[in-house]
């Protein structure tokens, strides 16, 4: 392998993340307005930029943050919301989709899960398909393959 491949969280899925934050953004000004006025408790105003500030930090940490790597040196890396967990590629013997994120099994039996990718419907072939291929140099059976 020559150069690295990564797997992000789809942009459509951050849009909408960065979408819901600017949506309360927005209703942050608007209750400011209304306490200014006196039509709502001042009380509003910090809570709404607690939940604003609560929303933007769960964005980052599951739309931003999470990534799957293959290094050219054969490293792959699953980085999560909070942690990260590195092994070499070899160490991998099966890559599957679950609801929760596409689930590595490795030599030893431990499984690592990244929610980079899920199980969920796809017009085309899943791009899961595409993460196990680079990883394990094969393609899973069709019995496993989301996109039902």
């Amino acid at each position: 392998m020559e150069t690295r491949q990564r797997w992000n969280v789809r942009w459509w899925i951050r849009l909408v993340g960065v979408a819901a934050v600017l949506i309360l953004l927005a209703q942050q000004f608007s209750t400011i307005e209304f306490v200014a006025r006196g039509e709502m408790r001042a009380s509003e105003i910090p809570l709404g930029w607690i939940a604003i500030g609560a929303l933007a930090l769960l964005v980052v940490l599951l739309t931003f943050r999470p990534y799957i790597e293959l290094q050219a040196d054969g490293r792959l890396v699953l980085q999560g919301p909070i942690r990260r967990h590195t092994f070499q590629r070899e160490q991998v013997k099966d890559v599957r989709p679950t609801e929760w994120g596409l689930r590595f099994t490795l030599e030893d039996g431990t499984q690592r899960t990244s929610i980079v990718c899920q199980n969920t419907w796809s017009r085309n072939e899943p791009r899961w398909l595409d993460v196990a291929h680079a990883v394990t140099g094969g393609r899973p059976g069709l019995e496993h393959r989301g996109g039902r």
